[in-house]
């Protein structure tokens, strides 16, 4: 569920909306006023998912007219990242046997289905691409609480051409739909944010973005195993403690990287850069670069 919202500090950015009246519709979605959606009903791995796709829906709920023509990231809209979140949740929804919204995939490539969605949508107002993706949303979701044939949170899937347990393609999408809902905030809706994620759905995904860094850091080094460890400790609520080896080898951690936890979200999200976190290292500071420096990697293969 959708708590307060926050004045956002940092970079001014250029809006003809008038930030009161925007914070005065959000909230009014928030404390229940028109157009507001709970989180849909599903499975506890995917809670985290529903959690962030109802907080988009107030945001984009609220959104007024201006706020669609803001290019906010990717040289896309809001529209066109509803496109984009509507296309990579069709691919999971697919590879679940679960409706898939929009012109029929012709494969499982997120960039190809995304250019796929957003050319069917094009000159479409951009209220019909966020009613799409919630449409798209809302299939999945409905699909993970009811279908008993589902795999289970600990089986490997391929969907969006990666394979991986379920409940950590589900962390990805919520991930996903988390970073892109902050660039829709950034880019069109001016000196405001959504409330961050519950502590639970926090620790959920910052753990799973500890679990990515070895893929990160296999991408660093051109795919050779890194047979290196580091010991990361994410402050603040959600936070929690991770030895995180990069190879197969089970050796003790060489350095210790302390750091709060959503500085941590955001700098695997791509939203924050190595140089703009706060980290205290002990040990290797080598590794300790490496690491934070790679942490991105796997954000940066898909839009």
């Amino acid at each position: 569920m959708v708590d307060n919202l926050h004045p956002r500090s940092g970079h001014e950015r250029t809006s003809d909306m008038d930030p009161s009246r925007l914070r005065s519709a959000l909230l009014a979605v928030v404390r229940g006023g028109p157009g507001r959606r709970p989180a849909h009903r599903v499975p506890a791995y995917a809670a985290p998912y529903a959690s962030r796709v109802a907080a988009l829906d107030v945001l984009l709920t609220a959104l007024p007219a201006s706020g669609w023509t803001a290019v906010v990231v990717h040289g896309w809209t809001p529209a066109g990242v509803a496109g984009h979140l509507m296309a990579v949740d069709g691919l999971l929804a697919a590879a679940l046997g679960a409706p898939v919204i929009g012109p029929s995939a012709a494969g499982d490539d997120p960039e190809a289905r995304t250019d796929q969605v957003l050319d069917a949508l094009r000159d479409r107002p951009g209220a019909e691409a966020a009613a799409r993706w919630r449409e798209q949303a809302a299939a999945l979701c409905h699909h993970l609480d009811t279908a008993g044939s589902i795999p289970g949170e600990e089986e490997r899937i391929t969907a969006a051409a990666v394979t991986m347990r379920l409940r950590d393609h589900l962390a990805m999408r919520a991930y996903e739909t988390w970073m892109h809902s902050e660039d829709i905030c950034s880019g069109a809706a001016e000196g405001l944010r959504l409330p961050l994620p519950v502590p639970d759905h926090v620790h959920t995904l910052s753990q799973f973005g500890c679990r990515m860094l070895r893929t990160s850091m296999m991408i660093a080094a051109g795919g050779a195993p890194d047979e290196r460890a580091a010991r990361i400790t994410l402050t603040g609520p959600g936070g929690g403690t991770r030895v995180v080896r990069f190879g197969r080898e089970r050796v003790e951690p060489a350095a210790e990287i302390e750091m709060d936890v959503i500085d941590f979200c955001f700098l695997l999200g791509d939203r924050l850069g190595p140089d703009e976190v706060q980290a205290t290292v002990t040990g290797d500071p080598g590794l300790a670069r490496d690491v934070l420096t790679a942490a991105p990697l796997v954000t940066r293969l898909r839009r």
